[in-house]
């Protein structure tokens, strides 16, 4: 687990470069995503066992989150001006290639990072150190492999976002919910309706 998070926050410092972040993240995410799944296959198949509260949470709270997104960055703009240049800069550095390239390493980047965060690494956390402290632990490690891309606004997105995921999962007891919610609310701010057209 530690390699795996350790090589994912290195990648990352690739974000912002020439190189197209996705096409550096999205072998690694599919690939990270494989040993976890050959790793944790049974217990992957009870966390992502569909049920209706599993899937009802995940796509309420990915809507909620993402419609919450847009004011909560209009607000933001309005208190501090200068986080408008960041916030296009990140765009940029993410929409290095077509949505047709992109969106398909997104889809696999978002799963590795739900199986490895909320999932492998939560599980064996919790057997460890008490369930607070294993979803601290989870959560700082999400956001600082995030850091890699050098950006407060990711990581400080990261804490935020993580922190929901992590909740998500400990209050339904499923990878589902949260993986559909991280579905839901990336690609959607990230690729499809950045929150500079708003």
């Amino acid at each position: 687990m530690l390699g795996l998070i350790v090589g994912w926050g290195l990648l990352m410092q690739r974000f912002g470069s020439a190189a197209n972040i996705y096409a550096v993240m999205g072998p690694f995410a599919l690939s990270a995503g494989l040993v976890v799944l050959a790793l944790a296959s049974r217990k992957l198949g009870i966390w992502l066992r569909p049920n209706r509260r599993a899937v009802l949470s995940g796509v309420g709270v990915g809507a909620a989150m993402t419609l919450i997104t847009y004011p909560a960055y209009a607000l933001l703009r309005a208190v501090v001006p200068e986080i408008e240049t960041h916030v296009a800069a990140l765009y940029t550095a993410a929409h290095q290639t077509t949505l047709a390239e992109a969106l398909p390493w997104v889809v696999a980047i978002i799963i590795a990072e739900e199986l490895i965060w909320r999932g492998a690494l939560l599980h064996v956390l919790a057997r460890r150190v008490p369930p607070a402290l294993a979803m601290a632990i989870s959560v700082a490690t999400y956001a600082a492999a995030q850091f890699g891309t050098g950006s407060w606004i990711v990581m400080a997105l990261a804490l935020v976002c993580g922190t929901l995921w992590t909740l998500q999962r400990q209050l339904t007891h499923s990878l589902l919910s949260p993986l559909l919610a991280h579905l839901i609310w990336t690609p959607t701010v990230i690729l499809l309706y950045p929150v500079t057209s708003m």
